[in-house]
């Protein structure tokens, strides 16, 4: 075994220990920070159940000594400690329903069934003492002390100061077991890190202790073996079995030697060898100046195709003026029908013209495009829109299948529906026939697919790879000038998306284009 595989074994057992350590600490700390999170809340529930305790009580026995001992009304704002108490208890409700998230097992219904108890019984006793108070200050002197020493002895002495109380208890608890839950969370991390170093060391060291042993056999063998071939004894081998790096570089010592003995055949072989490397790269030269070559020649037909297509429709322009200025009847009909054809052939003309300055455009790395977020469904809609005359002349048959509502990109609305009518004429220029293409998107992921399949002749798999350079036509598609597939590359790597070609479902070619969503390109 190799050392450095059996380093890589000892650093990945080593990340174990320390992952599966940190891991525990990790959650440990977690634990730590959650149980601190309830012993805090359990705190703000006990300090609120004594302050409302202590607000109470002070209420209480305020009441008790206006109303029972003094001079029958309160002389102090009995409504704003009310007012007090109640803030106290809502409060207390907001802690417990703290509690209830970070702690499912505490008995958190109990708890704010006896908090709806106590406030029940507290709001009543305030209430009945205020009744109480209002007798007394309408003369009912006799009956409205009896109801408040009634309300005070039984009301509040009772049951409210049992519920406190028991209130009280429970948060108490609570506490405790929270802080108890601390401590056994921090004692099981400390074993587990002294676990985990304890581990590490013993590992460490059978590590160490297994490749120190290997180096001093190893270099012992290999310093005999050189101290052999100093002394001009090539017979020697230096026997170091194993597979490791030490057992390596024995070998290589005892190649050497043989190779020492053999030394012309050596040299024959390594020039042989150049010689090889040499016709290789010849080889590779050749093929690279025969590629430049083909694209030269591509170029140059391109601009004779192009040549041939602008001198084309500007013939026809001149052609047709000519015509209107020879008619001698129908000089009007002539005229317009004359300008009708001119209109049709520039705007051919600047169809062209514009491809070559987009290409041109792209290739000085200042194609402009506006990144906005726009409806896919929309812009392949209004793509088809735009070329569904020049369908009807090669009666071809466009279905489309777009997903219900919206599907937004970052990108040009235009240039996509640019691309659309690039790969529809794309499909009617190369098919012999009527031909059917279907044009769908739909969503891969978080990537929107673009798929415009036809029925036609379909592409050469060997022509694949070059089938969006610029200049390139398929060996079965030799007509056009080789520019809308790169165009519609062009379009598609400007909107950060890939376009490829494949067999299509019914036997001819399907393009695909996908774009990422504007989440993906943010992230990007």
């Amino acid at each position: 075994m190799l050392f450095r595989t059996k380093f890589l074994i000892a650093v990945i057992a080593l990340g174990a220990v320390a992952i599966g350590s940190a891991s525990l600490l990790i959650v440990s700390a977690r634990e730590n920070e959650l149980n601190q999170q309830r012993t805090n809340l359990a705190h703000e529930s006990l300090s609120g159940y004594f302050q409302l305790s202590g607000a109470v009580f002070r209420a209480f026995k305020q009441t008790r000594r206006d109303l029972l001992s003094g001079p029958g009304q309160f002389d102090f704002d009995f409504a704003q400690s009310a007012q007090d108490i109640a803030t106290m208890l809502d409060e207390i409700e907001d802690t417990l329903i703290a509690e209830s998230v970070l702690t499912p097992e505490f008995q958190n219904r109990d708890a704010l069934a006896n908090l709806a108890v106590l406030r029940s019984e507290v709001m009543q006793a305030l209430n009945d003492i205020q009744a109480a108070s209002d007798m007394i200050v309408a003369g009912q002197s006799k009956q409205g002390r009896q109801r408040v020493s009634e309300i005070l002895q039984g009301q509040v002495d009772v049951k409210i100061v049992a519920l406190i109380e028991e209130a009280t208890n429970v948060e108490r608890s609570e506490l405790a077991r929270a802080q108890q839950e601390i401590r056994d969370v921090q004692k099981a991390a400390e074993t587990t890190a002294w676990i985990a170093a304890t581990l590490a060391a013993l590992l460490s060291f059978v590590i160490f202790l297994t490749l120190l042993r290997r180096f001093q056999t190893g270099l012992r063998a290999l310093g005999a073996g050189a101290q052999a071939y100093t002394a001009n004894n090539l017979d020697y081998v230096i026997d170091l079995p194993g597979g490791d790096e030490l057992s390596a570089v024995a070998y290589g010592f005892n190649t050497m030697a043989s190779q020492m003995q053999i030394k012309q055949n050596a040299l024959e072989t390594a020039r042989q060898q150049l010689e090889m490397r040499v016709t290789e790269r010849t080889a590779a030269l050749s093929a690279a100046n025969a590629e430049l070559r083909e694209s030269d020649a591509l170029r140059r037909q391109f601009f004779a195709e192009i040549s041939h297509e602008l001198r084309t429709p500007v013939s026809a322009i001149r052609g047709e003026a000519e015509v209107a200025l020879r008619a001698k009847t129908g000089r009007a009909e002539a005229r317009e029908a004359a300008l009708k054809t001119i209109i049709a052939i520039s705007d051919e003309l600047t169809a062209d013209v514009s491809d070559l300055f987009l290409i041109a455009r792209e290739m000085a790395g200042v194609l402009d495009f506006r990144t906005n977020p726009i409806d896919l469904n929309h812009a392949v809609s209004l793509g088809i829109e735009q070329i569904q005359s020049l369908s009807g002349q090669k009666n071809a048959v466009i279905s489309k299948h777009l997903p219900m509502g919206k599907l937004i990109i970052s990108g040009d609305t235009s240039r996509i529906s640019q691309l659309v009518r690039i790969l529809i004429s794309n499909a009617l220029e190369h098919a012999p026939h009527a031909v059917k293409i279907t044009i769908s998107v739909l969503m891969e992921g978080e990537t929107a697919v673009l798929s415009v399949a036809d029925d036609g002749p379909g592409i050469l798999e060997k022509d694949w790879p070059r089938i969006f350079d610029r200049f390139v036509k398929g060996s079965n598609r030799p007509s056009g000038t080789g520019l809308g597939l790169a165009i519609a590359k062009s379009i598609v790597m400007a909107h950060g998306g890939t376009i490829s070609v494949q067999h299509g479902p019914h036997g001819g070619a399907e393009f695909l284009a996908r774009f990422p969503s504007p989440k993906e390109r943010a992230r990007e």
